[in-house]
């Protein structure tokens, strides 16, 4: 009995060392495992390094990390003092098989992107297998009237960029491809065939030839009451009881007989009918009417011009050429333009001037530019109208006010939109020049003895104010041909 009792003894001698070691290597070994230390001004590296051996873990430092921490912790698991020492250290750490990376922020950004970049790569690889499956189709697409850049934008939709998330960019798919054949006028379109076909329907829906207007345009300069004579139609559009005049949309409608009750300045015109104009749509609106702001030289820099209409072009003409006749006026130029549906036209009407300019390389010739100048882009509506936008610019030489000798510009300019029937006039009024100056005659030598000198010559003042009217006519070209015809 005492022999089975000593061999049981000392068969648990042997054993409980062996079950303190198992037990000591397993809890060096896992992650509830606990250290304590102090650290003052250690090498990061040196501490990350030394939570590997504690913990038995595989942990790879970047040669990127470096700094200095100081740290005192008590009986605290090693993961979080491993975390402890990362974020204070401005570090991170990646896991992954096993392993641990400390890194520093920029890397593990770097890594981060780089995970998402193949994800990306790996998904469009993916779809791109699937889209295998589904035919591509490439066509070359001539154009006829509008440019391969604008169509290509318009395809895709105003954007140049994918969509995100197999999204269509426009009528493209996402590997969708349009190219520009300029020198051929033409797309080379590559997609699915579902899409193919559709792009090229719209192209033809919208490569159409289009409208094309001309501008008939006279620059006239009168007195200033013959536009009064003319029975033009002075008014402008409103919806309100406030006039609208600049930048605002005005509808130009027939002539009607009208008394005003003031002449140049600025005031209201009052009528002796009930004054009425049409919209676009045909339903009736009111007009109010205005008055020119006069412009005078020395004026502000903005144009003062009001709007009529003058719908008889033939009784126009021959008011014009009686105008002529009787000295009280001139057409200065009677311009045509034909340009296409929303592209500017753009009428000059002046003169260059000279003047003359001194360095140290001589004497040059210089020109400064003094034109009358009209930018009309018209825009042909559904309605049988003609959308008109309008920049009016004058610029006057300006002699008196010299800089060095050069003389100044006045430079004036105003703009308007307004509609006009096809066939039918727009008038533009209340530009002013006003010409100042004296002149004498009188017998050579006599009229220059003092005080009697008056009997022999004769002084002239010359106080001219005259208007500039400008008459347009927009007529869509094939009206034109059929009415010449």
């Amino acid at each position: 009995m005492s022999r089975r009792i000593t061999a049981v003894f000392f068969l648990l001698l042997l054993i409980i060392p062996l079950l303190c070691f198992s037990q000591s290597a397993k809890r060096t070994s896992s992650p509830a495992s606990k250290v304590s230390f102090d650290f003052m001004d250690a090498d990061v590296r040196n501490v990350v390094r030394i939570l590997a051996e504690v913990s038995g873990k595989n942990i790879v430092i970047s040669d990127a990390v470096k700094g200095k921490i100081t740290m005192k912790l008590e009986n605290v698991y090693w993961d979080e003092a491993l975390d402890l020492v990362v974020e204070t250290g401005g570090l991170r750490k990646i896991e992954a098989d096993n392993i641990i990376r400390v890194v520093t922020v920029k890397e593990y950004d770097d890594e981060i992107k780089r995970k998402i970049s193949e994800r990306e790569s790996f998904r469009k690889d993916r779809l791109e297998r699937q889209k295998m499956g589904e035919e591509f189709v490439t066509e070359t697409v001539y154009l006829s009237y509008v440019s391969p850049s604008d169509m290509e934008k318009m395809l895709k939709g105003g954007s140049e960029a994918a969509a995100p998330g197999g999204q269509k960019k426009g009528f493209l798919s996402e590997f969708g491809t349009i190219t520009q054949v300029n020198w051929n006028n033409a797309l080379i379109i590559r997609d699915t065939r579902e899409n193919v076909s559709n792009m090229i329907r719209i192209v033809k829906e919208h490569d159409r030839k289009p409208n094309q207007i001309q501008i008939d345009c006279k620059i006239v300069q009168a007195t200033t009451n013959f536009s009064r004579e003319l029975g033009i139609q002075w008014g402008v559009r409103s919806d309100q009881t406030s006039n609208i005049l600049g930048n605002k949309e005005v509808l130009v409608s027939g002539g009607r007989s009208f008394s005003s009750a003031t002449e140049g300045g600025t005031g209201t015109m009052v009528s002796t009918v009930n004054l009425l104009g049409f919209r676009p749509s045909g339903s009736i609106i009111p007009y109010n009417v205005n008055l020119p702001a006069a412009v005078g030289a020395g004026a502000g820099g903005t144009l003062g011009f009001y709007i009529g209409s003058a719908t008889d072009a033939f009784q126009l003409d021959v008011q014009l050429s009686a105008l002529e006749d009787e000295g009280r006026g001139r057409i200065l130029s009677n311009p045509k333009v034909i340009t296409s549906d929303n592209k500017k036209a753009i009428i000059q009407q002046g003169k260059s001037i000279p003047y003359k300019t001194y360095s140290q390389s001589g004497t040059q010739t210089q020109f400064a530019e003094a034109v009358l100048g009209l930018e009309v882009t018209p825009s042909v509506t559904k309605d049988g109208y003609i959308k008109l936008e309008i920049l009016a610019k004058k610029d006057q030489a300006d002699f008196v006010n010299t800089s060095e000798g050069v003389p100044t510009i006045d430079k004036k300019q105003a703009s308007t939109l307004l509609y006009v029937k096809d066939g039918e006039t727009a008038v533009i009024g209340g530009i002013y020049e006003r010409e100042e100056g004296s002149s004498e005659n009188g017998i050579p030598g006599l009229k220059n003895i003092p005080l009697l000198g008056w009997l022999f010559k004769k002084q002239t003042k010359i106080d001219d104010r005259t208007e500039l009217l400008i008459f347009i006519t927009p007529r869509v070209v094939k009206n034109v041909y059929k009415n010449e015809g």
